[in-house]
């Protein structure tokens, strides 16, 4: 109602047909997203880092709660391999 009030009468699905279109697009992909983060993101602003996350144990969770850890490099020298052996 709200949106319709402010939108002049339109309803939000008509103007918003693709509901969350990055998240239908990158997770079709096979890309993660990370939202909501919090704690100290100020640290690592505009730094290089490497992002390790870690979920909870939830089977068939969508959504579900993190652990997000910034690992940084003041040299720049480390890099994680690609992983093709697992």
């Amino acid at each position: 109602d709200e949106y319709r009030e402010w939108s002049g009468g339109h309803d939000w699905k008509d103007d918003f047909p693709d509901w969350e279109p990055v998240h239908n697009m990158i997770f079709k992909a096979g890309i993660l997203g990370i939202e909501n983060v919090g704690g100290d993101i100020d640290a690592v602003t505009g730094k290089r880092c490497t992002f390790a996350f870690f979920p909870w144990n939830w089977d068939r969770g969508d959504g579900c709660v993190i652990r997000l850890v910034a690992i940084t490099d003041p040299k720049q020298q480390y890099r994680i391999e690609a992983g093709e052996a697992f």
